[in-house]
């Protein structure tokens, strides 16, 4: 029921100036690929301002970047230092596949390879943390059709979750 409640949230803030400050991640082990599919979708102007910010730019649209760089110049360092998984209690490799841009919004994908078994998730999230004080990054872990979450926000930037495998 929480879950649905903040996925109302965010779709309905995403037609006005949010108030709230949120990230939404799904994060799917698909077991036939040994993989983690990750989606994380992110206000557009807001990752724009921590951008802007980090690279010190007054003026910086991220969907067109200027300086013969690409939207994802800009943010597959800036995901890679923010969002990390852990599985079975080792770090992993989280791959930027890209991005989609859906009006207000920004899909990031990224997937994480070779997952056979899957008895532990961490995920550290801190995306728009540094930059927002009331920012809430949640994160949607599915494993078998059982949809489990973690709320992740500053102060307790990493969440665990355990499995019965």
């Amino acid at each position: 029921m929480s879950t649905y409640i903040v996925s109302v949230v965010f779709l309905f803030t995403t037609s006005f100036l949010h108030p709230i400050h949120i990230t939404v991640t799904d994060i799917n082990f698909d077991q036939e690929r040994d993989a983690l599919e990750i989606v994380s979708k992110v206000f557009l102007d807001d990752i724009e301002k921590e951008i802007r910010s980090i690279k010190k730019e007054e003026y910086l649209d991220i969907t067109k970047p200027g300086k013969k760089r690409t939207t994802d110049d800009l943010l597959r360092p800036y995901i890679k230092e923010r969002f990390k998984v852990m599985v079975n209690g080792k770090e992993v490799e989280c791959v930027y596949l890209g991005h989609e841009i859906e009006t207000e919004a920004i899909y990031l994908y990224l997937e994480v390879e070779k997952v056979r078994k899957l008895k532990s998730i961490s995920v550290e999230n801190t995306v728009l943390l540094n930059y927002f004080d009331d920012q809430v990054n949640m994160v949607h872990v599915k494993v078998d059709g059982k949809l489990r979450s973690m709320k992740i926000e500053s102060g307790e930037e990493v969440g665990t979750l355990e499995y019965d495998n």
